[in-house]
């Protein structure tokens, strides 16, 4: 029997935001962490929202694990979080534990992920640095589960809208929000940076 966890959006929002991120990321692995807010928004979206997060979760490119963790407290009954950053996933274990939730993690490259899943849930790179690694994680997630969720660059909308149509994937939700980006980078002039993101709800 899974233990019905409720919780508000904004109790849900302190509780990620309190969790350790990443001090030392690498910019060729995009490593942005996703904000607190947006984290929360996008989970209930899931979990409230369209009742997707009561089954299987995986979480790609988790980092240091702030999703897989939201899916837990929502009440998943199993979540796995997956980056191939041993730095992050350690990062991540801890979060787990301080948080008091179970969650499954794994130090692997998306592409050696298996299974299936009810639902993927993911901040992935935006492609900025490396071209078009935010459709590599889209096509992992299509092929893992029947549902994904993911944040995006709203400057990639029209782009992903098309590449989403051409793998025979529907767009079934969006939700645009502004997301604060701490100062890690050097080319990083404010404390924090704002970028607009999509949240997406993909299915099959």
């Amino acid at each position: 029997m899974v233990e019905e966890r409720t919780v508000s959006k904004r109790q849900l929002e302190i509780q990620l935001g309190k969790l350790k991120i990443l001090q030392t990321p690498q910019l060729r692995l995009e490593q942005y962490p996703i904000s607190a807010k947006v984290a929360a928004e996008l989970l209930f979206m899931a979990g409230f929202e369209h009742q997707d997060l009561q089954g299987e979760t995986i979480d790609l490119g988790t980092g240091t694990g702030r999703l897989a963790i939201g899916a837990a407290l929502m009440g998943s009954k199993r979540v796995v979080g997956v980056d191939m950053d041993e730095k992050s996933i350690a990062i991540a274990r801890e979060n787990a534990i301080s948080a008091g939730v179970d969650v499954e993690w794994v130090v692997s490259d998306i592409k050696d992920v298996i299974g299936r899943y009810d639902t993927v849930i993911m901040n992935p790179p935006y492609g900025t640095r490396a071209p078009h690694l935010d459709v590599r994680f889209l096509e992992r997630a299509f092929e893992l589960a029947p549902v994904s969720y993911s944040v995006h660059k709203s400057s990639t909308r029209e782009f992903l809208r098309r590449f989403i149509g051409k793998r025979n994937r529907k767009v079934d939700a969006v939700c645009s929000m502004r997301m604060g980006i701490p100062h890690l980078f050097p080319f990083h002039h404010k404390k924090w940076e704002s970028v607009e993101v999509d949240l997406y709800r993909v299915t099959s």
